[in-house]
């Protein structure tokens, strides 16, 4: 059985981000290499901020992205939403990034094994793992594996 990855809009659109060209052509290799390996799952958190972005070329690649890897688009519950809001007042997630504690909470309630992102600020990091590890067990939910693609097999391209 595959593992399944929750991506969030971080790891799909550092696909087009030119401006960090080694993020860029890492993740690119990640998805053309390493993801036949893994069930890959998102959430209408990341269409909606896909969709506001304001670059309709690098918007309408991302979302043709998701087509091409048949990357399964969740909805958002009033479950996710409860625990989305105990990973902020647990200090987990900041309050003013309601949408990063989204992307965790769905995840979690659908018991994704895995969440990948390029955000170390909010979600990649010791104390917002540590925090969303105690609430989960808390919760009565599993642990969720957070790392960026380097985690997952993307390391191999981190020096092309």
């Amino acid at each position: 059985m595959k593992t399944r990855l929750y991506l969030d809009t971080s790891v799909p659109s550092a696909y087009f981000d030119s401006s960090k060209p080694v993020r860029q052509l890492m993740t690119q290799k990640w998805f053309e290499n390493e993801l036949s390996d893994f069930v890959l799952v998102s959430s209408v958190i990341a269409i909606d901020e896909i969709g506001r972005m304001s670059n309709l070329t690098k918007r309408t690649n991302i979302l043709e992205l998701f087509v091409q890897y048949d990357i399964e688009i969740l909805d958002i519950t009033d479950v996710s939403r409860r625990l989305a809001q105990i990973y902020i007042d647990k200090g987990a997630i900041p309050s003013s990034e309601t949408e990063d504690a989204y992307h965790i909470a769905i995840a979690t309630e659908n018991r994704i094994e895995s969440l990948v992102s390029w955000n170390f600020k909010h979600i990649v990091s010791l104390n917002p793992i540590r925090k969303i590890h105690e609430v989960n067990l808390l919760e009565g939910y599993q642990e969720v594996v957070i790392g960026s693609p380097e985690v997952f097999g993307g390391y191999k391209y981190g020096n092309l």
